[in-house]
C-alpha cells in the first residue's frame, strides 16, 4: 500500500478547474483548508493519494503531473509498505520512482 502527500501547483486562473478534475479521480482526498477572506489565492492545492485496485498511488501522481494546466507536483509525504498491496500492483514497484512520468501514468514498469 502507498499513501502520497502531493501538492498540486497550478495557476490561480485554472484552481477551480484543477480542483473539480482532482475530485473526479477515485482514491484522492482534497485537503479542505480555510483560508481568509484576504489571502490570495496562490494556486497550490494539498492532495492524499492511495493506491487503488486500479491504479498504483505513483502513476496517479504522474498522470496529474501531465495534465496541461498543472504546473507541477511535489511528492512531500511518502508511505509504503506491504501491509495491504493494491492487487494491481507488485510489492516489488512500491519504491520504483525510476521511470519516466508518461510510463509511470501509464502504469508501466521500469526499463531493467
Amino acid at each position: 500500500m502507498s499513501i502520497l502527500g502531493v501538492v498540486v501547483r497550478t495557476r490561480s486562473t485554472d484552481m477551480a478547474r484543477v480542483d473539480a478534475a482532482l475530485r473526479q479521480i477515485p482514491g484522492l482526498a482534497i485537503a479542505e483548508r480555510e483560508v481568509p477572506a484576504n489571502a490570495p489565492d496562490d494556486g497550490r492545492l494539498v492532495v492524499v493519494i492511495e493506491d487503488s485496485p486500479e491504479r498504483a498511488a505513483a502513476a496517479v501522481m504522474a498522470e496529474i503531473a501531465l495534465w496541461p494546466l498543472v504546473l507541477n507536483t511535489s511528492l512531500v509525504y511518502e508511505y509504503s509498505g506491504p501491509d495491504a498491496p493494491s492487487t494491481a500492483t507488485p510489492v516489488e514497484q512500491y519504491a520504483d520512482w525510476r521511470s519516466t512520468l508518461s510510463d509511470m501514468a501509464k502504469g508501466r514498469p521500469r526499463d531493467s
